[in-house]
């Protein structure tokens, strides 16, 4: 459903990933979502952090499925990590280096001015980091270990991110998807 609180949503999005949470200004968000000024306040009376909060919860709700599906217990870890990384490669190429991602970018500066949209930040990569864990333990390693190695992957890929987006060159995340992949796939650990 296109409403107006939808696109509000879908454009706080993506200046976040763009602008992070200092970036996305109130004039942009009217003009890129095609709502009226006063159509933001009426939605989301509490402003900027308001829309920034949800628009963090929305970007968890869209990728977390999808994570889920590309770190399935049954998928390939070598194919789950060369997948993520590829798509941040080619998102980032596409939107000309500028579109990053919609949760590890606001978190860069939204803590500075926001404790809630921090915290919405802090509250998606952990669920990406439970993805991530659940899928290595299936594949053996043990909880810790787990634990470790996905906040690991998640730590280099939204770093590699920023690196590849101040290159402009995709790179960085290709090097570091390959090092997350050796990193997984060695043979687990044999502790408890």
């Amino acid at each position: 459903m296109d409403t107006a609180k939808a696109r509000i949503e879908a454009a706080a999005a993506e200046l976040l990933a763009r602008r992070g949470y200092e970036g996305m200004g109130m004039k942009s968000l009217s003009d890129t979502s095609q709502a009226v000024y006063g159509s933001i306040y009426h939605h989301f009376p509490g402003g900027k952090e308001e829309i920034a909060v949800r628009a963090v919860h929305l970007a968890g709700e869209q990728i977390s499925p999808l994570l889920e599906a590309v770190f399935a217990p049954d998928a390939d870890t070598k194919g789950a990590l060369e997948a993520m990384f590829a798509f941040m490669a080619d998102r980032l190429a596409a939107g000309e280096w500028t579109l990053g991602c919609p949760v590890g970018t606001p978190a860069l500066d939204g803590g500075a001015t926001s404790e809630k949209v921090l915290q919405a930040c802090s509250e998606v990569l952990a669920g990406w980091e439970r993805i991530i864990a659940a899928h290595l333990r299936a594949k053996g390693h043990t909880g810790a270990r787990s634990d470790a190695l996905a906040a690991t992957v998640l730590a280099t890929y939204e770093g590699a991110t920023v690196m590849a987006r101040a290159h402009r060159d995709a790179a960085v995340l290709q090097a570091a998807g390959r090092a997350m992949v050796e990193l997984c796939t060695r043979v687990p650990d044999p502790g408890p």
